[in-house]
């Protein structure tokens, strides 16, 4: 399943944001957490908060037993390379949640927390806010005219171009992408919002994963210094009717009633990289061009 895709906080104007303040942190609800049979964390949530979200359901949240599964492997390996007492470690002792927004459905949508680390032996701290989102998809569309020729020089990338307020952009163009909810089917999921975003219907096994060709199997991470988010990349190569192409242009796409707003836009395949600061996009044109040179 796919969770509607958020251009900011504002396509969500009756989620709640319940945010932890100093004279409240006194009363905390915490458990412990056992990552392996040597490491534990302590996550610790304010009541006013749990009181709304309980820490049971903050802990079933996926993205955040995602970021505790992949903490335990890393603490595991780390226990398991260290060659002498006093080597180099990261030593993580506490998770504490400042905030969590619910989607209209319900569904825990996003979560802020702090982390408590260090690295050891200095025992200096590491810098610890976390921004948990979860994984995403992305699609570079190719759009190839069925009259074209063999040089390929009049391939489009389909494009969406719609309001970003943490950019702040309010005319970003972007490759068509959307959030993961925890079912994690990366190709059906791709297919899905490109059909969402553009009205063209793709099926799963027309796209190229990107990122699986690159040897990732999990997903690019465009921002890891505060968020977990991690971005699974395809591409495709539609041929089409140039009038089709002609009805495209300037398409409205997206869901008025969850915030999109946006309107598709071709561009040249071999103006792309210079035509857009979406990192998913330049990233997926790489890749891209590497498939194409090395694909067997």
């Amino acid at each position: 399943m796919l969770a509607r895709r958020l251009p900011g906080v504002y396509r969500y104007p009756k989620s709640r944001t319940l945010v932890s303040s100093p004279a409240r942190r006194r009363a905390m609800e915490s458990a412990t957490i056992q990552l392996n049979n040597n490491d534990t964390v302590r996550l610790e949530c304010p009541a006013h908060i749990s009181a709304s979200v309980p820490l049971s359901e903050i802990r079933q949240f996926p993205p955040l037993a995602r970021w505790i599964s992949a903490l335990a492997t890393q603490t595991q390996t780390q226990t398991q390379t260290q060659k002498k007492p006093g080597d180099p470690v990261v030593s993580v002792r506490r998770i504490a949640i400042q905030s969590v927004d619910r989607f209209k459905s319900g569904k825990i949508g996003f979560m802020k927390f702090t982390v408590d680390a260090s690295h050891l032996p200095e025992g200096t701290p590491i810098p610890g806010v976390v921004f948990l989102r979860g994984g995403s998809v992305a699609a570079l569309l190719i759009l190839r005219p069925a009259d074209a020729g063999s040089d390929h020089k009049d391939d489009l990338v389909a494009m969406t171009e719609q309001p970003r307020l943490a950019a702040p952009d309010f005319q970003l163009l972007e490759l068509p992408a959307g959030m993961l909810d925890g079912a994690g089917v990366f190709a059906g999921a791709a297919a899905r919002e490109i059909q969402e975003e553009t009205g063209l219907v793709m099926e799963p096994h027309e796209l190229v994963d990107l990122t699986d060709f690159a040897g990732n199997k999990r997903g690019l991470y465009p921002s890891p210094g505060a968020c977990d988010e991690f971005v699974r990349l395809f591409a495709c190569v539609k041929h089409v009717e140039r009038k089709e192409l002609d009805r495209l242009r300037g398409r409205l796409g997206g869901l008025r009633e969850d915030g999109e707003f946006i309107t598709i836009r071709l561009v040249p395949l071999h103006q792309l990289w210079r035509s857009t600061s979406d990192m998913k996009a330049i990233s997926a044109l790489y890749l891209w061009d590497q498939y194409q040179t090395n694909k067997k």
